[in-house]
């Protein structure tokens, strides 16, 4: 039974750093595609009495992985509200002049066209 808890753990190990290079190489497929395999071992997987040493280097890769994920979670969002930028043009800035009157600068001139 020691050998089956110590193969399983080996497995997830293997997964966590085929999820680390997918991660890295920014392929989404292979995430999406990693987190299904990983799930199904982590449903069937047979995780008693795991030494503090495997404990320790699953959870370390498994902090790595977050950190690395949240961090690639960021960068698609810039790259969105860039490219959203990029279509729309800047936004708009409010601001006030010297005699304290609020001006908007920038953003889309929005012409307003009235027919009778």
């Amino acid at each position: 039974m020691h050998s089956n808890t110590m193969t399983t753990f080996d497995v997830l190990e293997e997964f966590l750093d085929k999820e680390r290079r997918a991660i890295l190489g920014g392929s989404l497929k292979d995430i999406s595609r990693i987190a299904k395999e990983k799930e199904k071992l982590l449903d069937k997987g047979n995780f008693r009495n795991p030494d503090r040493k495997t404990l320790g280097r699953i959870r370390r890769k498994v902090e790595r992985n977050q950190t690395l994920l949240a961090a690639a979670i960021r960068g698609i969002r810039a790259v969105s509200l860039r490219m959203e930028t990029l279509r729309n043009g800047p936004g708009e800035l409010n601001t006030y002049d010297k005699t304290g009157q609020r001006k908007t600068l920038g953003g889309q001139q929005r012409n307003l066209q009235r027919r009778a």
